[in-house]
């Protein structure tokens, strides 16, 4: 009996411990253009869906996906500065969000990741975690700095 009761517990245990898939969904506004000493920029904005792991190797998955996302951006090379922004999803990040960007003001501790390309190359990849750059995905290297917009 003590034998059933243990294998029902690990199988109820497993069953709750299943991982949602990380993924990028966009957030209203998705886009936002710009022009800065004439120069066009943007800036995208994402909520994260799933299961997120503050480990390198889902650092790299990250990377990966902002990637393909960048490369799906029409003619990436004609922006000066290209920017996206990743939100934890929350009950008001998430896509029913409606306060436009200025809302965006104050939720640097839902924002797990700032990336930014200059003239098509990434050269700004932070990960953070409670407003607080953890890591350097360009760079490769751990960070503990507050992220300033």
């Amino acid at each position: 009996m003590k034998n059933i009761i243990f294998l029902f517990l690990i199988t109820v245990s497993c069953m709750n411990n299943k991982t949602i898939d990380f993924k990028l969904n966009s957030l209203p506004p998705t886009t936002y253009e710009f022009k800065s000493e004439g120069k066009n920029n943007r800036i995208d904005y994402w909520f994260s869906e799933g299961d997120f792991v503050y480990q390198k190797k889902e650092y790299i998955k990250l990377k990966a996906i902002v990637a393909e996302k960048a490369d799906s951006v029409t003619d990436l090379q004609g922006y000066t500065l290209y920017s996206m922004y990743i939100y934890k999803k929350t009950d008001i990040l998430n896509a029913n969000y409606d306060k436009g960007r200025e809302g965006l003001d104050g939720h640097n501790q839902d924002l797990l990741a700032y990336i930014r390309f200059n003239k098509g190359k990434m050269d700004v990849f932070y990960i953070l975690k409670d407003g607080n750059v953890i890591y350097d995905a360009v760079s490769g290297k751990a960070e503990n700095f507050e992220f300033e917009q």
